[in-house]
């Protein structure tokens, strides 16, 4: 991210469109039953019968899953405004793999390949493959307890490269329910870790938390509809262009998602998502509002 040079290419702005993907934090596990007194929504018209239960049982299946992220970039530095929009298709084929029973110490595990990342800048036509990133990319995940979001371990967060930036937006994917929804239940993941974005390290500190809506029958499989706000904030200092920085960011999305009983993943989901973003170095400073939409779908 070029964040000084109004004249920045086209690939330096990646990393700053899908940063609002990065959802990570800490915070207290949330789980529980619905209030007896919440009122029915209109747009939980189809939900099954109120105090209807679904089972979610644990499943090894190799699922394909695309996602689509829409975003544009408005920065201000001094009294120049610029803006850039980019969309980017991803696509991956991963498994998810639970701790043998009763051995809390062994985390689960999701591996799999990122098989297609495509990016198309502005009103261009034609989209590009972001320099310097080999697919398919194999990749690996730790999770530690439900309460925590997935880690990824292969290949290092921490480090400033292509592939890194890239799995960013994957932690969108992977959501762990209860073993029993029903309309109302709450629950919250969060994790808190360190990444890179071109050469300046940043502290990611985010929480994610989950409503049950209702739920459909669709091709003879129950699906269950779910909200997802979440919350995410980003500090860090470094150098560029031979100019210490500091950098300081807070964020907030809303998705609504679909999840299959079938090891509870999500199998659609739309939303959106809002990152603003200060930078401050000793002779300028810059001001930045990311706006996101992110649609997850199953081919």
């Amino acid at each position: 991210m070029r964040f000084f040079v109004s004249r920045a290419p086209r690939s330096s702005v990646i990393p700053a469109l899908l940063a609002a993907l990065v959802v990570a934090g800490c915070a207290r596990p949330l789980a529980r039953g619905p209030s007896p007194d919440a009122p029915a929504r209109a747009e939980d018209a189809r939900a099954a019968p109120r105090f209807a239960r679904w089972l979610v049982h644990a499943s090894t299946a190799s699922r394909v899953t695309e996602l689509r992220v829409e975003g544009t970039l408005v920065s201000a530095v001094d009294s120049v405004e610029r803006v850039d929009t980019l969309t980017a298709f991803l696509r991956t084929t991963w498994t998810h793999s639970a701790p043998p029973a009763g051995v809390p110490e062994i985390p689960a595990r999701i591996s799999g390949t990122l098989d297609a990342y495509r990016i198309t800048f502005g009103g261009s036509a034609l989209p590009e493959a972001p320099t310097g990133l080999a697919l398919p990319l194999v990749y690996a995940a730790e999770q530690r307890g439900r309460d925590e979001q997935p880690r990824i371990a292969l290949p290092n967060a921490e480090e400033c490269t292509p592939a890194a930036a890239a799995l960013s937006a994957l932690r969108e994917l992977w959501v762990s329910p209860p073993d029993t929804l029903q309309v109302g239940l709450e629950w919250a993941d969060s994790l808190q870790y360190v990444t890179c974005r071109d050469s300046v390290t940043l502290a990611v500190v985010s929480v994610r938390t989950y409503r049950v809506i209702g739920a459909e029958e669709r091709a003879g499989s129950t699906v269950v509809h779910v909200t997802r706000r979440s919350t995410t904030r980003m500090s860090g200092s470094g150098t560029q262009l031979s100019e210490p920085l500091e950098i300081t960011a807070e964020g907030f999305g809303e998705m609504r998602l679909e999840l299959t009983l079938d090891g509870g993943a999500v199998v659609a989901g739309t939303g959106d998502a809002e990152l603003r973003m200060s930078m401050r170095g000793r002779r300028r400073s810059q001001e930045l509002v990311q706006r996101t939409r992110l649609t997850i779908a199953t081919p």
